[in-house]
C-alpha cells in the first residue's frame, strides 16, 4: 500500500467513515456503546423515558445540525454520472435531508424517530422540542427510537446488499476516514481488494496500515483534508457537475 495523491473518477463509490461531520460530535455522544439494549427499551418505560432525556441533552449539546461544506461538496459530487453512489457511516442525516439521491445511510441517521409498535415515523426535532411528542400519533404507545440500531441490532439488510452491490460493481473506492477504519469499512474494502479494484483511503493522519493486511497493492493512502480532496473531486469534474 502506497502514498497516492492523483484523483480517479469513474465509475467511483464514495465511502464517508465515521467523525465525518462535526470530528464525530454526533457519533461520539450517541455512540453504539451507550445505545439501550433494543428488548429492553421495547419493554421497559424507564429506560425508553431515560434514553429520550439523554437524547434531547445531546441534541441541544450537539446544536443545530446544519449542512457543512464538505457535506455541500458532497452533494455535488454525487450528482456526476460516474458516481455509483455514497456509504454513509454518519448518523447526523444531513445529506438525506438536503436532496441526496444515491445515498446508503448504513448505519440510519437520527432525523427521524419511528414507532417500534405500527412503524409510524416522526421529526426528531418535534420530540427533542416537546416531550409529549414521544407518543406515536397512530398506535398512542410510546415506543418511539430514532432510526439508528440499538444494542441487539443490525444494520439494514436491506441497506447490507445495496452496499454489497455498489461495492461490487464499482472500479474505485474513495474513503474519507479519520485517524481509524471502523469494521464495517475493512470489510468493504475486502470485497474491492477481491475484485483487484481500487481504494483510496484520504486521511489527514497517518493510519496504522499494519492493521489492515490486504494481499496486493490496489489500496494508496491519501494523506489531504476532507476539505482538500474533495476540492481536488470538484475540480476533476468540473463542467461534468450537474
Amino acid at each position: 500500500m502506497g502514498r497516492y495523491t492523483g484523483c480517479i473518477i469513474n465509475n467511483t463509490v464514495i465511502l464517508l467513515d465515521k467523525n465525518f461531520y462535526k470530528k464525530g460530535q454526533i457519533e461520539k455522544l450517541l455512540s453504539y456503546e451507550t445505545r439501550p439494549n433494543i428488548s429492553s427499551f421495547r419493554s421497559d418505560s424507564s429506560i425508553r423515558d431515560r434514553f429520550l432525556k439523554d437524547f434531547r441533552n445531546i441534541m441541544k449539546q450537539a446544536g443545530p445540525l446544519e449542512l457543512s461544506s464538505d457535506y455541500k461538496k458532497v452533494l455535488q459530487i454525487e450528482k456526476n454520472s460516474e458516481i455509483i453512489g455514497v456509504i454513509n457511516l454518519n448518523i447526523d442525516g444531513i445529506l438525506k435531508l438536503n436532496g441526496a439521491q444515491k445515498l446508503i445511510e448504513l448505519e440510519g441517521n437520527i432525523s427521524w424517530f419511528y414507532c417500534s409498535e405500527c412503524g409510524m415515523d416522526k421529526d426528531s426535532n418535534l420530540i427533542v422540542e416537546d416531550d409529549k411528542e414521544f407518543n406515536c400519533n397512530s398506535c398512542g404507545k410510546n415506543i418511539l427510537k430514532p432510526s439508528i440500531p440499538f444494542i441487539g441490532q443490525e444494520f439494514s439488510q436491506w441497506d447490507l446488499k445495496d452496499s454489497w452491490m455498489m461495492l461490487n460493481s464499482c472500479d474505485n473506492l474513495i474513503i474519507f476516514a479519520d485517524n481509524f477504519l471502523s469494521p464495517v469499512t475493512i470489510s468493504f474494502i475486502d470485497i474491492v481488494e477481491k475484485r483487484m479494484k481500487n481504494t483510496k483511503i484520504v486521511c489527514s493522519e497517518l493510519l496504522d496500515s499494519t492493521l489492515n493486511d490486504f494481499p496486493n497493492n490496489n489500496i494508496s493512502f491519501i494523506y489531504e483534508s476532507n476539505e482538500s480532496y474533495l476540492n481536488i473531486l470538484m475540480n476533476t469534474y468540473g463542467d461534468s457537475l450537474v
